[in-house]
């Protein structure tokens, strides 16, 4: 990796710690918001606020041809599709199922990235996937959360999602370096909004007023989970390859876990904390730097 590879690692892990809060935040928002309204809302006003600070910075001059095009594709994907299928599979799975799903998703980029570079997952970093997803089923079979109502659709919509988070993240190794990170994210989020706006329609759910509770919670999700989040997350595709990124994800769980003792005072039980250590030590396995050069094919 390159020396300045820390760096991007810290700006990964600091929007995986702040994605940690997102489950909370999404789900005091529902009592205000239906969750393709709620997607709706989060994203528009995420890109109003990208779009005022590209303002600031003088960037607005919009993305051409095969860039434009990337990052509309990667929008829709990673934004729309994604954050859909999240928040409907988990409707319908229980907490175990989901996260065992989610803790998924970075060893479904390592393979995708392998198929596509035809290459072979080095060592470590696979050992590292495999051994954080291990904490991850530590953590879910520790959750003690009722099942869903239709487990087997849950899990279906939940793993398409996962796929269309791991085709983003490689579509995000191309557009590195391309435009800034904030140039990109601001648009990915744009076409992400305007992808939620049929969805809400289909759902029909009409926006009610918004408790204060539901809209402290959405400031959170649109300032910290969307604005610093992604633009933190694209950032480390500057030095990083998609598997080493998606890896730092399942910091997500581990944190809303703290956060659920902290914010709903719910009990950590010793296999929860167990599983969190196994999570952090897979990831440490996985993403610091060892020395070696990346053997992962990039695309400039």
């Amino acid at each position: 990796m390159k020396q300045n590879s820390g760096r991007h690692l810290l700006a990964v892990a600091t929007s995986c710690i702040l994605w940690g809060g997102s489950v909370i935040g999404t789900k005091l928002s529902y009592d205000s918001l239906a969750p393709m309204s709620l997607g709706l809302v989060r994203f528009l006003l995420s890109a109003i606020l990208f779009f005022c600070l590209l303002a600031l910075r003088r960037e607005l001059t919009p993305p051409r041809g095969r860039d434009l095009a990337l990052i509309a594709a990667s929008g829709l994907l990673g934004t729309t599709l994604y954050f859909a299928a999240e928040n409907y599979g988990a409707s319908l799975a229980s907490g175990a199922t989901s996260s065992l799903v989610i803790g998924s998703f970075p060893a479904m980029t390592l393979v995708l990235e392998s198929i596509v570079d035809h290459t072979v997952p080095r060592p470590r970093i696979a050992g590292g996937v495999l051994l954080a997803f291990a904490g991850v089923c530590v953590l879910a079979l520790a959750d003690s959360s009722a099942t869903g109502t239709d487990e087997l659709l849950g899990m279906a919509i939940l793993l398409a999602g996962g796929l269309c988070w791991a085709i983003y993240n490689l579509m995000m190794r191309s557009l590195a370096g391309a435009r800034s990170p904030l140039v990109i994210t601001a648009w990915q989020t744009l076409f992400g909004a305007l992808g939620f706006i049929p969805l809400a329609a289909l759902e029909g759910a009409p926006i009610t007023t918004i408790s204060p509770v539901a809209a402290a919670s959405l400031a959170y999700l649109v300032i910290c989970c969307t604005v610093a989040g992604f633009s933190l997350y694209n950032y480390g595709f500057e030095d990083l390859s998609p598997s080493v990124v998606s890896s730092l994800v399942n910091l997500t769980p581990v944190v809303g876990l703290v956060l659920s003792a902290l914010v709903l005072g719910e009990r950590i039980s010793v296999a929860q904390l167990v599983g969190g250590a196994v999570v952090i030590a897979g990831i440490a396995l996985s993403s610091l730097p060892s020395g070696e050069r990346e053997a992962t094919p990039r695309s400039s």
